[in-house]
């Protein structure tokens, strides 16, 4: 036992200088270059994160006023209204909200279901205002038109999107401020 302890020493003596690693000051500048690296790299990062995140809001946005449009046509009966209301423009905490409302005439219970919602639980330090001069469009059940004309404008950092919904043609699309940093996919507004 003891004779097979000290070979083990010995045949590590011998060949510890085969089996070398990093010494600390190696692993220092290893760890110093990367640190730059990654420092540099952050701020592209930080911009690449803001794009995807206001342009997935824009998405998100346009979906649910086309949702809208459709909803109204298909539950085209006398009383169900289709309507999106915005609450907590212009403060940190937002949501834009599609509902239905049934029973509206005075004998019955007013029934109201949500159907979509997009609010600033997920899209943090977004800001979000609105040009409607009120906070609920009407959708109408015959074409699916707004009874508003309008546009709701979403701002991070410099980034800058407006969602345009007009009243007169029912359309509906997201297009780039003219002080906004360019995002593919977009035009500016004209």
């Amino acid at each position: 036992m003891a004779r097979e302890i000290i070979t083990h020493f010995h045949y590590i003596h011998h060949n510890g200088d085969s089996q070398r690693g990093f010494t600390l000051l190696e692993l220092v500048f290893t760890v110093v270059i990367m640190g730059i690296l990654i420092a540099m790299a952050a701020p592209s990062f930080n911009g690449l994160i803001e794009s995807n995140k206001i342009k997935r809001l824009a998405t998100e946005i346009e979906w649910l006023l086309v949702q809208a449009k459709s909803e109204a046509v298909m539950s085209s009966k006398d009383n169900v209204e289709v309507q999106v209301v915005v609450d907590g423009v212009g403060t940190p905490i937002w949501s834009i909200t599609l509902s239905t409302i049934s029973g509206a005439t005075s004998s019955t219970t007013v029934d109201v279901v949500t159907l979509a919602e997009v609010s600033s639980n997920n899209f943090s330090n977004i800001e979000l205002d609105k040009t409607f001069t009120k906070s609920v469009v009407l959708f109408d059940k015959l074409n699916g038109k707004p009874n508003l004309a309008g546009s709701y404008l979403y701002t991070i950092g410099d980034y800058k999107l407006k969602t345009v919904l007009y009243n007169k043609t029912g359309r509906i699309y997201t297009c780039l401020q003219a002080d906004s940093n360019k995002l593919s996919n977009y035009e500016f507004c004209k």
